[in-house]
């Protein structure tokens, strides 16, 4: 008998689990049969954060392509980014994941007047101070047209020709050609600036965070963001971009004044505004309002949080990769080691918040002050 009970109780349990299975099962198969509805003419496919005053703008699905259309000054585009081309969207499906980017975008410049490279083992002085700290070697192109040979300090930045000074002399005295033909094919600097060798710069929106909400809820991420290069970063990036900077006395940065001279660079050698800022953290506050479409199939709606990265890299030419591949004469500084930075990542201040598509008609603003609570 109790044999029998067990039984009966056993199989009791087995319906009930396999009924709250085919329930959960059955209802995201409702969802998706309800999905069949078509999306609105008009509805909000997310939210931009302007870079400058953290405006939050919604951005339609109508709201024109900003890179390479005819409707760039319309009133209804006033309000779009310059990367709103590179915008990620979200599945109709709100239990559909959020894509891990936007589409990229590559742009492609001439190198800054600065190529530097690795010096593993070497050291140097800096500065006046009498010790010596790790260096590497650099190639700069004078506005006059002449090319001079450097060490700089790879944690500050601050630069010495002494070291290289006699060649210097002899290279400007006797001239390339006499200084190939006496020490061979590394002393032919005007190669790294032949004007093959490219900046190449890939904007894309990258995801930071994702979760579903009920519709009645707002969507809110509260996640620590973090844009602008840091000090130490400074460096890296010069590094990669081939530019010179302001070097304090006695070493070091100008914080601020090295982002401005960044920003004047990129911007002349992409031929729009580039704007590099010191680095900044903080919480994400930006609210995403609750879905306000009557009309919207699904009891919940999906909101993401996507931060615009632009990758820089530079990329050899014809003559900097000969350069580099060049037998050295023997005690020279020379470049065999490679770039000393090929590639940097710089996380712009731009934020977006993409949403469920269908789930908001309407611009309202969400609350500031109430974020939803955990597990929303």
């Amino acid at each position: 008998m109790k044999n029998g009970k067990r039984r009966l109780f056993t199989g009791v349990m087995a319906l009930l689990l396999a009924a709250s299975v085919s329930v959960g099962a059955s209802s995201k198969a409702f969802a998706a049969q309800k999905k069949d509805a078509k999306l609105p003419d008009k509805y909000i496919q997310g939210y931009k954060v302007d870079s400058k005053d953290g405006k939050k703008t919604p951005v339609y699905n109508t709201t024109p392509q900003s890179k390479g259309n005819k409707l760039l000054d319309s009133p209804q585009n006033k309000e779009a980014s310059p990367y709103e081309a590179n915008y990620p969207k979200l599945s109709e499906d709100p239990y559909a994941p959020a894509p891990e980017s936007g589409t990229t975008t590559t742009d492609s410049g001439k190198i800054g007047d600065v190529v530097y490279f690795k010096l593993k083992g070497v050291q140097a002085h800096f500065n006046g101070s009498k010790e010596f700290t790790d260096a590497g070697v650099y190639l700069e192109k004078k506005s006059d047209g002449t090319i001079e040979k450097g060490l700089y300090d790879v944690k500050t930045g601050a630069t010495n020709t002494a070291p290289v000074e006699t060649i210097n002399n002899e290279r400007a005295q006797h001239g390339e050609a006499w200084m190939v033909e006496k020490y061979g094919p590394s002393m032919a600097w005007s190669k790294a600036f032949d004007g093959t060798s490219k900046l190449k710069r890939e904007s894309k929106y990258k995801l930071l965070g994702t979760s579903t909400v009920a519709n009645s809820a707002e969507w809110w991420s509260g996640l620590d963001i973090k844009h602008g290069v840091s000090k130490t970063e400074s460096y890296s990036f010069a590094w990669t971009i081939g530019f010179k900077f302001s070097v304090e006395e006695g070493g070091g940065i100008v914080p601020g004044k090295v982002t401005e001279e960044f920003s004047t660079d990129l911007t002349n050698t992409f031929g729009e505004e580039i704007a590099i800022s010191d680095e900044v953290t903080y919480k994400d506050q930006t609210r995403v309002p609750k879905a306000d479409n009557s009309a919207y199939q699904y009891d919940v709606y999906r909101g993401a949080l996507y931060q615009l990265t632009n990758t820089y890299t530079l990329e050899p030419g014809t003559g900097l990769q000969e350069l580099i591949n060049a037998e050295e004469y023997p005690g020279d500084y020379g470049f065999k080691q490679g770039l000393a930075n090929p590639s940097f990542q710089y996380n712009s201040k731009e934020l977006y918040y993409p949403i469920t598509p269908g789930s908001h008609v309407k611009p309202g603003e969400g609350g500031e002050d109430n974020p939803p609570e955990e597990g929303e």
